[in-house]
Protein backbone atom coordinates (compact mmCIF):
# COMPACT_ATOMS: atom_id res chain seq x y z
CA UNK A 1 0.00 0.00 0.00
CA UNK A 2 1.31 3.50 -0.79
CA UNK A 3 2.73 5.59 2.05
CA UNK A 4 0.33 8.18 3.47
CA UNK A 5 0.77 11.18 5.70
CA UNK A 6 -1.29 11.73 8.81
CA UNK A 7 -4.92 12.04 7.81
CA UNK A 8 -4.13 11.79 4.10
CA UNK A 9 -6.68 10.05 1.90
CA UNK A 10 -5.63 8.40 -1.34
CA UNK A 11 -7.40 7.59 -4.60
CA UNK A 12 -8.31 3.98 -5.28
CA UNK A 13 -9.03 1.62 -8.15
CA UNK A 14 -11.39 -1.27 -7.49
CA UNK A 15 -10.58 -4.05 -9.96
CA UNK A 16 -13.58 -6.22 -10.79
CA UNK A 17 -12.97 -9.56 -12.46
CA UNK A 18 -15.20 -11.18 -15.04
CA UNK A 19 -17.11 -14.46 -15.28
CA UNK A 20 -15.17 -17.46 -13.92
CA UNK A 21 -12.35 -15.27 -12.63
CA UNK A 22 -11.23 -14.38 -9.14
CA UNK A 23 -9.62 -11.48 -7.31
CA UNK A 24 -6.16 -12.28 -8.74
CA UNK A 25 -6.86 -12.20 -12.48
CA UNK A 26 -7.03 -8.41 -12.79
CA UNK A 27 -3.38 -8.09 -11.79
CA UNK A 28 -2.39 -7.58 -15.42
CA UNK A 29 -3.99 -4.13 -15.28
CA UNK A 30 -2.23 -2.96 -12.12
CA UNK A 31 0.53 -1.29 -14.11
CA UNK A 32 -2.01 1.16 -15.54
CA UNK A 33 -2.79 2.58 -12.08
CA UNK A 34 -0.88 5.74 -11.11
CA UNK A 35 1.61 5.61 -8.27
CA UNK A 36 0.01 6.60 -5.00
CA UNK A 37 -3.36 5.01 -5.71
CA UNK A 38 -4.60 2.05 -3.69
CA UNK A 39 -5.62 -1.07 -5.63
CA UNK A 40 -8.25 -3.43 -4.23
CA UNK A 41 -9.78 -6.50 -5.85
CA UNK A 42 -12.96 -8.15 -4.56
CA UNK A 43 -14.06 -11.71 -5.31
CA UNK A 44 -17.50 -12.17 -6.87
CA UNK A 45 -20.08 -13.84 -4.61
CA UNK A 46 -21.08 -16.81 -6.79
CA UNK A 47 -18.78 -19.84 -7.02
CA UNK A 48 -19.63 -21.20 -10.47
CA UNK A 49 -16.88 -23.84 -10.53
CA UNK A 50 -13.87 -24.74 -8.42
CA UNK A 51 -11.97 -21.49 -7.82
CA UNK A 52 -14.10 -19.74 -10.43
CA UNK A 53 -16.51 -16.96 -9.52
CA UNK A 54 -19.12 -14.73 -11.09
CA UNK A 55 -21.31 -11.76 -10.21
CA UNK A 56 -24.53 -13.13 -11.70
CA UNK A 57 -25.70 -15.82 -14.11
CA UNK A 58 -27.07 -14.55 -17.39
CA UNK A 59 -30.00 -16.97 -17.30
CA UNK A 60 -31.03 -16.07 -13.75
CA UNK A 61 -33.42 -13.31 -12.80
CA UNK A 62 -33.24 -9.73 -11.64
CA UNK A 63 -32.84 -10.68 -7.98
CA UNK A 64 -29.52 -12.47 -8.49
CA UNK A 65 -28.23 -9.66 -10.69
CA UNK A 66 -29.10 -7.02 -8.12
CA UNK A 67 -27.54 -9.13 -5.36
CA UNK A 68 -24.30 -9.16 -7.34
CA UNK A 69 -24.33 -5.39 -7.78
CA UNK A 70 -25.18 -4.85 -4.12
CA UNK A 71 -22.31 -7.11 -3.02
CA UNK A 72 -19.91 -4.85 -4.91
CA UNK A 73 -21.64 -1.75 -3.55
CA UNK A 74 -21.16 -3.00 0.01
CA UNK A 75 -17.48 -3.65 -0.69
CA UNK A 76 -16.94 -0.15 -2.08
CA UNK A 77 -18.89 1.51 0.76
CA UNK A 78 -16.65 -0.20 3.31
CA UNK A 79 -13.34 0.78 1.70
CA UNK A 80 -12.89 4.18 3.39
CA UNK A 81 -13.45 2.46 6.74
CA UNK A 82 -10.75 -0.13 6.11
CA UNK A 83 -8.17 1.88 4.14
CA UNK A 84 -7.08 5.54 3.89
CA UNK A 85 -9.14 5.99 0.71
CA UNK A 86 -10.69 9.22 -0.54
CA UNK A 87 -14.30 8.23 -1.35
CA UNK A 88 -14.47 11.02 -3.95
CA UNK A 89 -11.60 9.51 -5.95
CA UNK A 90 -12.65 5.89 -6.46
CA UNK A 91 -12.70 4.34 -9.94
CA UNK A 92 -14.27 0.92 -10.43
CA UNK A 93 -12.51 -0.94 -13.25
CA UNK A 94 -14.03 -4.11 -14.67
CA UNK A 95 -13.29 -6.59 -17.44
CA UNK A 96 -16.10 -8.32 -19.37
CA UNK A 97 -18.79 -9.24 -16.81
CA UNK A 98 -16.81 -7.18 -14.33
CA UNK A 99 -17.29 -4.18 -16.63
CA UNK A 100 -21.02 -4.84 -16.70
CA UNK A 101 -21.08 -4.79 -12.90
CA UNK A 102 -18.97 -1.62 -12.82
CA UNK A 103 -21.43 0.10 -15.15
CA UNK A 104 -24.34 -1.20 -13.09
CA UNK A 105 -22.89 0.05 -9.82
CA UNK A 106 -22.24 3.45 -11.38
CA UNK A 107 -25.91 3.67 -12.33
CA UNK A 108 -27.30 2.19 -9.13
CA UNK A 109 -25.15 4.20 -6.70
CA UNK A 110 -23.23 6.95 -8.55
CA UNK A 111 -22.31 8.59 -5.26
CA UNK A 112 -19.92 5.73 -4.48
CA UNK A 113 -17.43 6.48 -7.24
CA UNK A 114 -15.79 9.07 -9.42
CA UNK A 115 -16.42 6.84 -12.40
CA UNK A 116 -15.94 3.50 -14.11
CA UNK A 117 -13.47 1.93 -16.51
CA UNK A 118 -15.08 -0.76 -18.67
CA UNK A 119 -12.78 -3.10 -20.56
CA UNK A 120 -14.45 -5.35 -23.16
CA UNK A 121 -17.73 -4.77 -21.38
CA UNK A 122 -21.42 -4.06 -21.83
CA UNK A 123 -24.37 -2.52 -20.04
CA UNK A 124 -26.72 -5.28 -18.83
CA UNK A 125 -30.40 -4.97 -19.61
CA UNK A 126 -31.08 -5.46 -15.90
CA UNK A 127 -29.30 -2.17 -15.15
CA UNK A 128 -31.37 -0.05 -17.52
CA UNK A 129 -33.93 0.55 -14.78
CA UNK A 130 -31.47 3.08 -13.32
CA UNK A 131 -30.90 5.04 -16.54
CA UNK A 132 -32.23 8.59 -16.29
CA UNK A 133 -31.20 11.92 -17.79
CA UNK A 134 -28.65 13.66 -15.57
CA UNK A 135 -28.17 10.70 -13.24
CA UNK A 136 -24.48 10.45 -14.15
CA UNK A 137 -23.75 14.17 -14.41
CA UNK A 138 -20.09 14.77 -13.57
CA UNK A 139 -19.19 11.07 -13.68
CA UNK A 140 -16.25 9.84 -15.73
CA UNK A 141 -16.26 6.69 -17.88
CA UNK A 142 -13.49 4.96 -19.83
CA UNK A 143 -14.58 2.35 -22.36
CA UNK A 144 -12.19 0.17 -24.36
CA UNK A 145 -13.28 -2.50 -26.83
CA UNK A 146 -11.82 -4.59 -29.64
CA UNK A 147 -13.62 -4.54 -32.98
CA UNK A 148 -13.14 -8.31 -33.32
CA UNK A 149 -14.46 -9.23 -29.88
CA UNK A 150 -16.65 -12.30 -30.35
CA UNK A 151 -17.45 -12.75 -26.65
CA UNK A 152 -18.93 -9.28 -26.24
CA UNK A 153 -19.46 -7.88 -29.76
CA UNK A 154 -18.52 -4.24 -30.18
CA UNK A 155 -22.10 -3.00 -30.81
CA UNK A 156 -22.77 -3.65 -27.11
CA UNK A 157 -19.99 -1.21 -26.17
CA UNK A 158 -21.28 1.39 -28.62
CA UNK A 159 -24.80 1.10 -27.20
CA UNK A 160 -23.49 1.47 -23.64
CA UNK A 161 -21.66 4.63 -24.64
CA UNK A 162 -24.85 6.18 -25.98
CA UNK A 163 -26.86 5.24 -22.89
CA UNK A 164 -24.27 6.53 -20.44
CA UNK A 165 -23.77 9.80 -22.30
CA UNK A 166 -27.54 10.33 -22.32
CA UNK A 167 -27.44 9.85 -18.54
CA UNK A 168 -24.86 12.63 -18.32
CA UNK A 169 -21.55 10.77 -18.06
CA UNK A 170 -18.39 12.00 -19.76
CA UNK A 171 -17.30 8.95 -21.78
CA UNK A 172 -13.80 8.42 -23.18
CA UNK A 173 -14.56 5.73 -25.76
CA UNK A 174 -11.89 3.71 -27.58
CA UNK A 175 -12.13 0.96 -30.20
CA UNK A 176 -9.14 -1.10 -31.34
CA UNK A 177 -9.11 -2.60 -34.80
CA UNK A 178 -8.46 -6.34 -35.05
CA UNK A 179 -8.53 -6.88 -31.27
CA UNK A 180 -10.59 -9.63 -29.67
CA UNK A 181 -11.80 -10.05 -26.10
CA UNK A 182 -8.84 -8.36 -24.44
CA UNK A 183 -7.04 -5.04 -24.10
CA UNK A 184 -4.07 -4.47 -26.39
CA UNK A 185 -0.95 -2.40 -25.72
CA UNK A 186 -2.51 0.81 -27.02
CA UNK A 187 -5.54 0.19 -24.84
CA UNK A 188 -3.31 -0.21 -21.81
CA UNK A 189 -1.64 3.12 -22.59
CA UNK A 190 -4.99 4.85 -23.09
CA UNK A 191 -6.27 3.45 -19.82
CA UNK A 192 -3.12 4.49 -17.96
CA UNK A 193 -3.39 8.05 -19.27
CA UNK A 194 -7.08 8.26 -18.38
CA UNK A 195 -6.47 7.03 -14.83
CA UNK A 196 -3.49 9.33 -14.32
CA UNK A 197 -5.55 12.35 -15.38
CA UNK A 198 -8.22 11.55 -12.81
CA UNK A 199 -6.36 9.90 -9.96
CA UNK A 200 -2.92 11.47 -10.18
CA UNK A 201 -1.61 13.95 -7.62
CA UNK A 202 -4.25 16.42 -6.54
Amino acid sequence: MPETGAGQRLPAVVMVHGWQGDEKVMGIFERTVPAGAIIVSPRAPLEVATDSFGWYRQDEGQAEFEAGVESLAAFVRQLPQDYPIDPLRVVVMGFSQGASIAYSLLLMAPELMLGAAALAGFLPDQARQWLAPGRLAGKQVFSAHGTDDETVPVPYARAARIDLERAGAEVAYHEYEGVGHKLNAQGMRDLSEWLAARLGPA
